[in-house]
């Protein structure tokens, strides 16, 4: 089984907000076989039961076989924090990843943004849990910036971005520990300034590097070259090529859309 067949499975438990594992199997003979389990249960793929033991080595039909679990958590809430540009291409951004998202702000916030728009700042930390990501993104910073970071630190959110200079990032961390936040707790969930290193110029740019840090932080990714982490160069020559057919749902009436 191939990603086009586990993609839209896990699209779609990823939008009903549920954790799923990928499981794989390798046989000592090369074999591999692949499925999705979530809630205990094979959504798709065909797993042998003791694979789902928790084991990283099982034993089936006489065979020593390699079990690989590859969990996520359904996709958490994102808290945007700020209504300028950045703010709505970041909005955009985690809609399309099918992020839940909320925007906050202090009564300047419009209804034209593609969320559940908050306009008081006091309500805030009722929007939180530990599995909330908050990015407080305003051009040029607001007065309620620094306020917002420090209630969704106190909160519990598990990551809190600030788009800021690396300046205004050193006078948010001093006041948050003047305020009486350990220096610990802010290193352990406080991100400034915000995003990943993309070499960002414009809005859109900026809030791409904010969306995928919080993907990178989210699945426990490092936000590194997928080829220096997974060198292709080693496996020329030794592996056989992947096709995928496409077919037509219409006329298939199968889940996924898709065979490999």
């Amino acid at each position: 089984m191939s990603s086009c067949e586990i993609y839209p499975v896990i699209e779609e438990l990823s939008l009903k907000g549920k954790k799923f594992c990928i499981v794989t199997e390798v046989y000592p003979n090369g074999k591999v076989k692949r499925g999705v389990v979530s809630e205990g249960k094979v959504i798709v793929g065909e797993i042998d039961p003791f694979a789902l033991e928790g084991k990283e080595e099982v034993e089936i039909q006489g065979m020593k076989v390699k079990i690989m679990t590859d969990c996520a958590e359904g996709n958490p809430n994102v808290i945007v924090i700020g209504s300028g540009k950045v703010a709505r291409h970041l909005v955009s951004l985690m809609n399309f990843l099918n992020y839940p998202v909320t925007v906050v702000g202090d009564h300047d916030v419009d209804d034209s943004f593609e969320a559940n728009v908050v306009n008081d700042m006091k309500l805030l930390p009722t929007l939180i849990d530990e599995n909330t990501f908050v990015v407080v993104a305003n051009e040029g910073g607001k007065h309620y910036d620094v306020s917002g970071v420090e209630m969704a630190i106190k909160g519990g959110a598990k990551f809190v971005a600030l788009m800021a200079s690396r300046n205004r990032a050193a006078l948010a961390i001093k006041r948050m520990i003047d305020s009486g936040i350990k220096e610990e707790e802010i290193k352990k969930r406080f991100y400034s300034p915000a995003g990943l290193d993309l070499g960002s110029k414009t809005p859109q740019e900026i809030a791409l590097s904010i969306a995928s840090q919080i993907v990178a932080i989210a699945r426990g990714g490092g936000g590194g070259h997928y080829m220096l982490k997974k060198d292709p160069y080693s496996l020329v020559g030794k592996v056989q090529e992947e096709n995928c057919v496409w077919i037509d749902e219409k006329k298939e009436h199968e889940y996924p859309s898709q065979r490999c």
